[in-house]
């Protein structure tokens, strides 16, 4: 889930890729086990009878959850400003470079609209938002209609979250696994692999 720099931006010395810095990889691995927990939590909870304090628990922690993750966002793009990301292979193609940065984008719009949209939803349930124990402002009112519309926009977005992930997934293997692909993970830490050396010249055989 990190952001993406402008393709084939300078950084490329001695062969070894870019990184992203400690704190942008922090703020992305947190972020990655928040959401995975919030998705896992929001498909638990929807099942547990109405009304028990079990199913009230649950959704207390997954409003404060997202809460969370909406602020680590704000800090993390915050952070993307003062720091930019690395800077992508020089050999990875254009139309790659472009998927990846359309991917990175869509992954902040969609972690900003899906606690948005819990946030509303929870304002036109009838019942208070707290965050970890504060009370947040109530933007609502009980208003069934509503609540089932921004209802359908949460759920709607994790599906969209859910696409997004696998198939960010499935770029990172696939350059990982793929011969002759860069392997764009290392970019990210804590994994770290230097490219394959440059072969030989003629001159050197």
């Amino acid at each position: 889930m990190g952001g993406g720099a402008p393709p084939f931006s300078p950084g490329w010395e001695d062969n070894i890729l870019p990184r992203y810095d400690r704190v942008a990889a922090a703020l992305h691995w947190v972020m990655t086990v928040l959401v995975f927990c919030l998705l896992g939590l929001g498909f638990y909870m929807v099942d547990l009878p109405r009304g028990s304090d079990e199913r009230s628990f649950a959704f207390a922690l997954h409003k404060s959850l997202g809460l969370s993750a909406l602020l680590l966002l704000v800090l993390r793009f915050a952070w993307r400003l003062r720091r930019p990301p690395p800077a992508w292979p020089p050999a990875m193609p254009l139309w790659q470079v472009r998927l990846a940065l359309a991917v990175h984008r869509l992954f902040y719009v969609f972690l900003f609209l899906q606690p948005l949209s819990g946030y509303l939803s929870s304002s036109f349930s009838g019942y208070s938002t707290r965050w970890w124990g504060i009370p947040l402002p109530q933007w609502g009112w009980k208003a069934p209609p509503l609540n089932e519309l921004f209802t359908g926009f949460h759920n709607a977005f994790a599906v969209v979250l859910l696409c997004l992930i696998a198939l960010h997934l499935f770029g990172a293997l696939l350059h990982f696994w793929r011969p002759g692909s860069v392997d764009t993970l290392q970019r990210m830490p804590p994994f770290r692999r230097r490219p394959p050396a440059p072969a030989a010249s003629p001159a050197e055989l």
